[in-house]
């Protein structure tokens, strides 16, 4: 049996509770995973309170991303180069149900936990860290660009726009003032969000590209800026995509391999992916609460 958070019902962090729940033996090509970290999104939260609406069956589990130790591999369990997974190998990924002691995943969509990788950054990084990596490939940039990023100091902003710089752009990022200097560090020129945006950004000179990780004010003041709508893309404000003809992001970049690579740039310290809190699996409530109420830049993560 496992310790995992369940809901019975939609609604605020409150409706979350711990129950133990049966472990299945691993199948062909799944291994079962010994949870050591697992991230939180907001995605996680808009599934729990309703705002995204879901057939699955209560209670229902939650969580995806995790990092931790594979304990059972199945027949046929490789990763996505063909190498076997082997019991006791440290890996990071995706699965439903992450906020849990054990978690069932398909070895292919696993990567590799750098040793110098610490678990709770790993635990954290699927889908913000893909996301960003996506971001790039949907609308590469280099020496010669000016990138606007919006929402620079979130979890996929932050590594988005780390991702421009490394690749030779002039990068500019939106977050409030107490993340200019957080932003500084990283080689991003800070630029305070919300009204006006537009009409500050012009002391910065030609904007080439915009990435929206936050909302639409990146993209209206893209436009205001006159950056061609393909040289603008979308993660948070789909609802502008078709008006300002902007990218949707894509997902075919949204690989085991990819996932393995950005984790090992993070151990080597040239992209930096801050955790924010950890919380312990019995304060659940707290970890989403925090989650949910903060600005603070870095994941918030739950260590079983």
């Amino acid at each position: 049996m496992t310790r995992a958070a369940l809901y019975d019902t939609t609604g605020g962090p409150e409706v979350l509770y711990l129950a133990e729940v049966a472990d299945a033996a691993p199948g062909d090509g799944k291994v079962s995973v010994r949870v050591h970290a697992a991230g939180l999104n907001p995605f996680d939260a808009k599934m729990r309170s309703g705002f995204i609406p879901s057939e699955a069956p209560y209670p229902r589990r939650i969580g995806g991303d995790f990092a931790g130790t594979v304990d059972a591999a199945g027949p046929g369990a490789v990763y996505f180069d063909g190498t076997p997974v082997a019991v006791g190998d440290e890996v990071l990924g995706r699965a439903n149900g992450a906020v849990a002691e054990r978690v069932t995943a398909a070895a292919s969509d696993l990567a590799r936990r750098p040793a110098t990788l610490p678990v709770e950054v790993a635990g954290g990084l699927h889908v913000a860290g893909l996301t960003a990596v996506s971001v790039l490939a949907t609308l590469p940039v280099g020496a010669g660009d000016t990138v606007l990023v919006g929402g620079a100091a979130g979890a996929v902003g932050f590594v988005a726009a780390q991702l421009a710089v490394h690749a030779g752009a002039r990068v500019i990022g939106t977050a409030s003032a107490r993340n200019h200097e957080l932003l500084r560090s990283v080689g991003v020129e800070p630029v305070v969000y919300g009204d006006d945006l537009a009409a500050r950004l012009q002391a910065f000179g030609t904007v080439t590209a915009v990435f929206d990780c936050h909302g639409r004010d990146a993209l209206d003041a893209g436009v205001a800026l006159g950056v061609a709508p393909d040289r603008m893309v979308a993660i948070a404000a789909y609802g502008a995509l078709e008006e300002i003809g902007a990218h949707n992001v894509e997902r075919a970049a949204r690989t085991a391999a990819n996932l393995e690579k950005l984790a090992g740039r993070i151990a080597a310290g040239e992209i930096v992916y801050p955790v924010a809190e950890t919380y312990p699996l019995d304060e659940v409530v707290a970890a989403f609460t925090a989650l949910e109420s903060s600005h603070a830049p870095g994941k918030v993560v739950v260590t079983p």
